[in-house]
């Protein structure tokens, strides 16, 4: 196992969950809710995330290799075009981000589950990210950069309102843009990789 492959993967996925440029979708989500209920809500939120994600490394590539007959080329370049794609989003439109704060229940154990934990935390990109790891640096590579990215969002998560009145909106937002700029980036490249092995 090496710590270069760690580090790239971790700082793949972290690009890709975005915590710290979706701290005001999380504080708008829970805005209504007591501190007790909002943390509640992280909670479930980090802990499903993270449960998705490890059953989408387990599973994921039997899946899709079994049943739908999807090769390693097919899927990164997939999911290179949709990291593009999210990134596009994310930088211009924002499209995404209102449709998933749209309906906003005050009820912790729904707002935990969806939208916090999925689509926001562990969405399609994600999902993609720890596959493409897992396929690439292997099962330690890709768990141990689930635990330390979703870590480090419970963190940020348990200690949301003193972040935000530290960083401000301002600069939640530029972060926000900066790790889009990587995300569609790793996109390009990941898109470009795959559709490489077809003229080969």
């Amino acid at each position: 196992m090496d710590w270069s492959e760690i580090l790239k993967s971790t700082i793949t996925l972290f690009a890709i969950v975005n915590p710290i440029g979706s701290i005001p979708i999380f504080l708008q989500l829970t805005g209504n809710m007591s501190s007790q209920e909002r943390n509640k809500s992280f909670r479930i939120g980090v802990l499903s995330a993270g449960v998705i994600l490890f059953v989408f490394i387990l599973a994921g590539e039997h899946v899709l290799t079994e049943f739908f007959q999807i090769t390693l080329n097919d899927l990164m370049a997939a999911g290179g075009l949709l990291l593009l794609i999210i990134a596009i989003d994310h930088l211009i439109f924002g499209a995404l981000v209102k449709g998933v704060t749209a309906d906003k229940k005050a009820d912790a154990h729904h707002i935990g589950a969806v939208p916090i934990a999925c689509p926001i935390l562990a969405g399609p990109g994600a999902m993609m990210t720890v596959l493409i790891s897992f396929s690439q640096y292997g099962f330690a590579v890709a768990s141990i950069s689930v635990v330390l990215v979703f870590g480090f969002t419970w963190l940020m998560l348990r200690f949301i309102d003193p972040i935000n009145s530290f960083l401000g909106k301002t600069v939640c937002l530029v972060l926000s843009k900066i790790l889009c700029l990587f995300i569609a980036a790793i996109g390009m490249h990941l898109l470009m990789t795959g559709i490489s092995h077809y003229f080969k």
